[in-house]
């Protein structure tokens, strides 16, 4: 079984490797719908290889916790001894490095508290406590926080003074974050922004992402008990698919870029049908961001999500002409075949990504892009 945009459907022969479901996939509709996995364990020779490539590629996108806890522990029992053992690790290191991360999440906020500043949790940090079923089960590489710009030199001072150092990392011009901080002990890095997006990056222009607009669209929150705030589910939703597909135009097909898919997946599981969707087509200023939402809110429905209003969906396509039905169709196949099936992009043409066929994106890009000083 292979999971279509029309849903799953089957092969003409049972026995093809291209028949089985593809893991992502199926771990994507577990998040959307709590439907279990379609014999992922099956003792299959036949089939061993490629269940194997796939775990691996789970793993290395840090999916591991995830799809331990959506097998169960019968599940699991089902898979052979190395995957058990694989899953069970990952599943443990996970927790003991997320308590790790809220450990010093919770040191920015008590910092930020402590000088009045209203700190701005983004990306895992902020969604795998507000919308997975495990936090641990979303992976992160760092903390990201938002902060105003005129803040940051009192936060970053603060954290230092509680162990916390400068990587040897030097920010570009126009960087959204200053330099990296790392605690040895704890082992986790900090970047405080203090924009979503960086200068040079086409999702820079207009409103929508820009600080002003940023720190003014959150809503109030506790983390772990803690005062924080965090962006409005609109806002957040577009920053996912934006974010994401920024990382697919940059970095070409990796693992760790499908963590932002079941970030909105989550989040239109717990929100959907409170979304402001008015709200945020109304401030969709920025053409690749509703370029991004629109491919990305076309795509998920495959494994289950509920899509949005026709209404909402033709307003929001209308809000862009970065991509039409080709174009949408040859992302939706790259992502199946690539980022969910696993499969190396080795192709000569570059990533179909919103934005990179469109001749007039791309003029528009090169003119306002800002040379960096020699």
């Amino acid at each position: 079984m292979e999971l279509t945009q029309d849903g799953p459907s089957r092969d003409e022969s049972p026995s093809s490797v291209h028949s089985m479901p593809t893991l992502i996939g199926q771990l994507l509709r577990y998040a959307a719908t709590g439907l279990p996995l379609d014999d992922a364990g099956q003792d299959d020779p036949a089939r061993a290889s490629e269940r194997e490539r796939q775990l691996q590629w789970a793993l290395h996108g840090g999916l591991g916790p995830l799809l331990h806890g959506a097998l169960g522990p019968a599940g699991v029992a089902q898979w052979p001894a190395a995957a058990r053992l694989a899953l069970l690790s990952a599943d443990l290191t996970a927790r003991v490095r997320h308590g790790n991360l809220v450990d010093t999440a919770l040191e920015i906020a008590e910092a930020c508290e402590r000088l009045g500043v209203e700190v701005v949790l983004l990306k895992g940090i902020s969604v795998s406590e507000q919308w997975y079923p495990q936090e641990h089960w979303r992976p992160m590489a760092d903390i990201d926080v938002l902060i105003p710009s005129t803040d940051y030199v009192a936060v970053e001072a603060a954290l230092m003074e509680r162990g916390h150092e400068r990587l040897a990392f030097e920010p570009g011009q126009g960087q959204q974050h200053g330099i990296p901080l790392q605690h040895r002990s704890r082992q986790s890095l900090i970047e405080l922004h203090t924009e979503l997006f960086g200068e040079d990056s086409p999702l820079f222009a207009g409103t929508l992402f820009g600080s002003p607009m940023a720190l003014s669209w959150t809503v109030a929150s506790r983390y772990h008990g803690r005062p924080v705030r965090r962006l409005a589910s609109e806002l957040q939703l577009a920053y996912i698919a934006s974010s994401w597909f920024n990382d697919l135009t940059v970095c070409k097909i990796h693992p760790s870029f499908i963590a932002s898919m079941f970030d909105a997946v989550y989040l239109l599981k717990a929100s959907a049908h409170r979304l402001d969707w008015s709200r945020l087509v109304d401030r969709l200023d920025n053409e690749l961001a509703a370029a991004s939402l629109h491919a990305m809110l076309t795509y998920l429905p495959r494994f289950g999500v509920e899509r949005p209003a026709a209404e909402v969906m033709a307003q929001l396509s209308s809000r862009q002409k970065l991509i039409g039905p080709v174009q949408l169709a040859l992302i939706h196949a790259a992502l199946d075949r690539h980022l969910i099936a696993a499969r190396p992009w080795n192709h000569l043409l570059p990533l179909p990504v919103p934005g990179r066929y469109s001749a007039l994106h791309q003029i528009r890009k090169r003119l306002t892009r800002q040379p960096h000083p020699t």
